[in-house]
């Protein structure tokens, strides 16, 4: 009975996976699969930044931002692609140096292919701080390098639970929109509708450290640990005394011997300070004769320093209140500016209206072309003109994606005169 328990024991164990035991993997969830909280919270922007088009989906946390890109159309991981760039750059140095230590044994042998990109041959750069995460996006140019060319900025706001994105070009920035509903969304509606709250509130948080020392907090600190700097003073000045006597006959030995050389490099500097001085008599004369010319004012009374040391804090106050409120007030017009030019972007040019979607002439020109208007059409103005609209086609196909020069269109009319 003991062995029948043994030998299904035995089973038993032998049945289990190798891994039983093993705690899984942490996999990390989907983006968007956890409820937004004040601590974490997954964010998509959207926005067009000159000619290009970015989704930003950024997962806000407290000192542990990641994010991944959607820079027209082509999805980029841009601290994995770094990191596996970098791997396969190490790896082919080290092939390198293989291949040298081989003193020409198997020189020929195959290359090292290089480290794999995007699509778009793009790479970035990463710097990485508190609350701040910039990413530098470089461009391939026509020799095979890179430049730096717009900076993605994210920041994360509060605890980790919101935050903004905007892209840097230059000396122009492009505020890229939160996806609605979301709490970053939810943020820049609370601050731009009511910007006098939020710049009074950053206006007194900067000014406070200002205020603090004027308000004798300084002077109190320093009067609690008084009593404590004369205690240690008091325990170590014996320490502090014996030590001295110790090093004193040193000390005056090595002043003795060095005395020569100090004397020597006296007497050269003041060969250079005389000179100096002497260039810059002149200059030091007029500086003080125009400031001899400026008129004495006196006001008729004096004025209290306390007045002046508070003053100085509100004058920052005010300031730091003016910039914030007027940041607030571009960040709105900006977002609008956002909005508006994806909204135009995703309607594109195409969409002239329900009659030209479904394809619906209008009851005043129907059955007729608008090159019906003047006449009818000659025997072979329809096959031109078909002819001409492939070429225009063409001619449109191989424009510039970027859209920054509009494709200057011919008449067809114009090219059948003689």
């Amino acid at each position: 009975m003991n062995q029948s328990a043994v030998e299904d024991e035995s089973a038993v164990g032998q049945d289990e996976p190798a891994g039983h035991g093993s705690a899984p993997e942490a996999e990390e969830p989907a983006f968007g699969a956890e409820e937004p909280t004040r601590f974490a919270a997954d964010v998509e922007y959207r926005g067009s930044a000159g000619p290009h088009d970015y989704v930003v989906r950024v997962r806000h946390r407290f000192l542990d931002t990641s994010f991944t890109v959607v820079i027209d159309g082509v999805e980029h991981d841009p601290k994995a692609e770094e990191k596996a760039r970098k791997e396969k750059e190490k790896e082919k140095e080290k092939e390198k140096e293989k291949e040298k230590e081989k003193e020409g044994d198997e020189a020929g042998g195959a290359e090292e292919s290089a480290p794999t990109e995007a699509a778009d041959g793009l790479r970035f750069r990463l710097e990485e701080g508190f609350t701040t995460l910039r990413c530098t996006v470089r461009r391939p140019r026509t020799d095979d390098e890179h430049t730096d060319c717009e900076v993605l900025s994210l920041h994360t706001a509060g605890l980790g639970g919101a935050g903004e994105v905007d892209v840097r070009h230059g000396f122009d920035r492009t505020l890229l929109v939160p996806a609605e509903g979301s709490p970053s969304a939810a943020r820049d509606a609370k601050r731009t509708e009511h910007p006098t709250r939020y710049a009074l509130i950053a206006a007194v948080t900067k000014g406070a450290k200002y205020l603090l020392p004027l308000l004798g907090f300084g002077a109190l600190f320093s009067g609690l640990l008084d009593p404590l700097k004369e205690w240690v003073a008091a325990r170590i000045r014996p320490a502090i005394e014996a030590i001295s006597r110790l090093i004193d006959p040193l000390m005056e030995w090595i002043e003795a011997v060095t005395r020569p050389v100090r004397e020597f490099l006296d007497m050269l500097l003041s060969l250079v300070r005389e000179l100096l001085a002497a260039i810059l008599r002149p200059v030091r004369d007029f500086l003080r004769w125009l400031v001899g010319l400026l008129p004495d004012v006196e006001l008729p009374f004096s004025i209290p320093e306390w007045v002046v040391d508070i003053a100085v804090p509100l004058l920052v106050v005010a300031m730091v209140f003016a910039a914030t409120f007027a940041e607030l007030r571009r960040r709105r017009e900006k977002l609008a500016a956002t909005r508006a030019r994806s909204a135009s972007s995703t309607a594109g040019p195409g969409s002239a209206g329900p009659a030209a979607a479904s394809g619906e002439a209008s009851p005043d020109h129907a059955g007729s072309s608008p090159d019906d208007e003047d006449g009818p059409a000659g025997p072979g103005e329809g096959e031109a003109a078909d002819g001409a609209a492939e070429d225009g086609g063409e001619r449109d196909h191989d424009a510039d994606p970027t859209g920054w020069e509009p494709v200057e269109e011919r008449d067809p009319v114009e090219d059948e005169a003689p």
